[in-house]
């Protein structure tokens, strides 16, 4: 069998779009309740939105709570100055301390399901054999996160435990996530990797008919144009605006579920929406008020999947010390040895047809010892770069963020 070194797995891995630093494994299910923790839900879609800023042009896709989730489980392992930078760069509120309660509230309302659509959120630790974790941070992430651990032998053999953790993110995915972590990643020096997975499926509300579904051209950039699939239907639904880009919202069954398109309203004005559009604009375009209209809806069909590494857009949003020799994450082990975040991966996946929408991701943390209907119909063409997020409504939380630059490409 060939050996492929760690140096040339990541390199091949960042030519592929990348890896995030730290493995974590969580599973979206659906929310029905509104007494989640808003502030909670605000801090991820705040954290979700400047990594995407962060994370350069062309097609992405992104989940936000599943690197939330992961970083808030991590986040309860460190001290001093390693955890207040990891709290910032979360946006978490003062009153959520050293209780994981408030983590537990929002995945117990994010996980309710209806019939028609669905989210699963898991979590684990898988923990190097007889390594001795602390019992308080063990306590900590099973009732916080309802994270067990489970113990696999990276000094014997790091290609099986790799295998382990694969193949049980593919299952928390439903297959759409493989492979989260590379050959050649995970080392004899690894100690513990904490992995989210998050699997979203919602069929729409009003689902188009494939009948209606013809071939039709997607301008990727001024002049260049590519083959698509696109979907029509004319309904009602609701649209907001600003000065610079509208939102369709995409219903799907059970009513609390949605995924939402942003288009410029400038042609291929999508970089400058993106550079003007903060936080709390975003949060307007995707959950204000607004009453439905008839909208002539045409949208691709298409399918995004992005793998990216964290490590270097989080130091630079303000937790570097966590990936330096000056980490200390001594919570984890009761000072044992002085451990370091040597990796995050994340990986997403979104699928877009007639019936609805599904889509998957999974943060990976790898911890390694420190060396009006009266008017016509508005029209929603959606033939050039655009946003995507699908939203749980009652706790207003971005489940998953995404651009698409080229739909054809998948």
């Amino acid at each position: 069998m060939m050996r492929i070194d760690r140096r040339t797995a990541l390199k091949s891995l960042a030519l592929a779009g990348g890896l995030p630093h730290l493995a974590r494994a969580t599973s979206l299910s659906e929310s029905i309740e509104t007494s989640a923790p808003s502030s909670l839900s605000a801090a991820t879609n705040q954290l979700g939105w400047e990594l995407f800023r962060s994370l350069g042009a062309g097609n992405l896709f992104l989940s936000p709570a599943s690197i939330a989730l992961a970083l808030a489980m991590t986040e309860r392992g460190a001290r001093g100055a390693t955890r207040e930078e990891m709290r910032k760069v979360l946006h978490l509120p003062a009153e959520q301390g050293e209780s994981g309660s408030g983590w537990s509230q929002l995945v117990g309302a994010l996980q309710a399901e209806k019939p028609g659509r669905q989210v699963r959120i898991a979590n684990r630790l898988f923990g190097q054999k007889g390594y001795g974790f602390s019992q308080a941070f063990l306590k900590d992430l099973a009732d916080g996160f309802q994270a067990p651990l489970e113990e696999l032998d990276y000094a014997s053999n790091p290609e099986a435990c790799r295998a382990r953790i694969n193949d049980w993110v593919a299952d928390q995915t439903r297959k759409m996530i493989k492979d989260l972590i590379p050959t050649g990643v995970l080392q004899r020096s690894t100690r513990l990797v904490l992995a989210n997975a998050i699997h979203f499926k919602g069929d729409w509300l009003l689902p188009f008919s494939k009948s209606s579904t013809m071939p039709a051209t997607f301008e990727v950039a001024k002049g260049e144009s590519k083959k698509v699939e696109r979907m029509r239907q004319k309904k009602r639904f609701v649209v907001r605006e600003n000065d610079s880009a509208m939102v369709l919202e995409m219903p799907c069954k059970g009513g609390d579920r949605s995924v939402h398109f942003l288009l410029p309203k400038t042609r291929h004005g999508l970089a400058e929406v993106e550079s003007s559009l903060t936080h709390e604009k975003l949060q307007a375009l995707l959950f204000a008020k607004k009453d439905a209209e008839e909208v002539g809806v045409a949208l691709p069909r298409f399918k995004v999947e992005v793998a990216k590494t964290l490590n270097d857009p989080l130091s630079r949003l303000g937790m570097p010390t966590a990936f330096t020799d000056k980490a200390d994450f001594s919570r984890m082990n009761d000072s044992k040895e002085p451990l370091k975040i040597d990796l995050i991966l994340h990986k997403a996946v979104l699928a877009v047809d007639e019936l609805g929408a599904e889509a998957a991701a999974a943060t990976a943390v790898l911890m390694a010892p420190t060396s009006v209907p009266a008017r016509p119909p508005r029209e929603f063409l959606v033939d050039q770069p655009f946003l995507v997020a699908i939203v749980d409504k009652p706790t207003e939380s971005i489940l998953f963020l995404g651009r698409v630059s080229d739909p054809s490409k998948f």
